[in-house]
């Protein structure tokens, strides 16, 4: 080496010429999309599974939209009017908004396993999991809404009693 300059013997510093980081910059270019592993691929795929489960579960919150004991009453007049059982046809009417729900549930727990796998062993972050646990809560709310409303259909009112004595 040469104690002056730090350079081998031999091999001389050549200076780029001029323009040349304009001509490297012009030749080398950055990835248009990110790698599927980088940190902005993966956000990008936890949107697009969470964009995809909100169209997913939209008829669903919109079916227990508003569900009280009068939707189930409407459901009896209809029936009636028809000449059809009420019972009958409030009966078919929860039986499938309960199989909505089972469903639903079952959607949620997909969401959970594909934001799981999308995140790449890295933790989710707080915004997917928030979305997770709010989509549990609203399937909870809309169970509920259900129970309720049979409730009121069949005794008027919600009983009060004990948790034993509750139909559910």
């Amino acid at each position: 080496m040469n104690p002056s300059t730090g350079a081998r013997p031999g091999r001389a510093r050549r200076a780029l010429g001029p323009g040349a980081d304009r001509v490297l910059a012009d030749t080398v270019r950055a990835p248009r999309t990110p790698p599927p592993w980088s940190p902005a691929a993966v956000d990008a795929t936890l949107h697009a599974v969470l964009e995809e489960f909100e169209q997913r579960v939209e008829p669903w919150r919109e079916a227990f939209e508003g569900l009280d004991e009068d939707v189930l009453a409407e459901a009896a007049i209809e029936a009636r009017s028809f000449g059809a059982d009420p019972a009958g046809a409030v009966d078919e009417l929860v039986r499938g908004l309960f199989g909505q729900l089972d469903r639903w549930q079952q959607a949620i727990g997909d969401l959970g396993r594909r934001l799981t796998a999308a995140a790449q062993d890295r933790p989710l972050p707080a915004w997917a999991a928030d979305a997770g646990r709010t989509e549990d809560v609203r399937w909870r709310q809309a169970r509920q809404a259900l129970i309720e409303a049979v409730a009121r259909h069949h005794h008027g009112h919600l009983p009060t009693g004990p948790p034993d004595n509750r139909p559910w």
